[in-house]
């Protein structure tokens, strides 16, 4: 009997050391700036446009100029949209999309607390592009995200920067991508 609650003891313990090695190696802390509301990549979010080759995004306003691949003009290809967790307080998900209703990238941030979480997904309606055993085309390498604030609440304002590198799998290319957004939790 000893010997099975020694042996039950070690694999949870063992579990819970692979559990926090995953979670350091994976998520990073947020970066927290009060003032990054006032900052100049904010301020010139309102002179930016959507692409017209994309699909006609629910705002007007333009949240964020995150580009995965750089831009040199005021044209934007992805949308921000803020979540809060329904069921957990400090849960948040930032998802940036580009689409055009057939085919997208989506980058999806995890928050929980102080520490975040990044991965991405490419995604198309086209069967063969979409099939089993299908490998990612993005790794997301580093990862950095600046907010104006660590707590939300539903309706309050975000602002905040994002740092990426992303690797493009299928040309092994190594992109830094960056964008400035402002939205509202939802």
């Amino acid at each position: 009997m000893k010997k099975n609650l020694k042996y039950t003891f070690l694999i949870i313990l063992a579990v819970s050391i692979l559990g926090i090695v995953y979670f350091f190696s994976k998520w990073n802390k947020v970066n927290i700036d009060e003032n990054i509301g006032k900052s100049k990549g904010i301020n010139n979010l309102n002179s930016k446009v959507f692409d017209h080759a994309f699909i006609i995004f629910d705002s007007a306003k333009v949240r964020t100029d995150f580009e995965i691949f750089e831009k040199k003009d005021d044209t934007v290809s992805f949308n921000l949209n803020i979540n809060k967790s329904l069921t957990t307080e400090n849960i948040y998900s930032l998802i940036f999309n580009s689409g055009d209703g057939f085919s997208g990238v989506n980058i999806s941030v995890l928050k929980y607390r102080n520490f975040f979480y990044t991965s991405a997904e490419s995604y198309s309606d086209d069967e063969s592009l979409s099939g089993f055993g299908k490998s990612e085309r993005y790794t997301i390498i580093k990862q950095k995200l600046t907010l104006d604030k660590s707590e939300y609440k539903r309706g309050d304002s975000v602002f905040g920067k994002i740092e990426l590198q992303i690797k493009f799998n299928p040309t092994d290319s190594i992109m830094d991508s960056k964008g400035y957004f402002r939205s509202i939790i939802e």
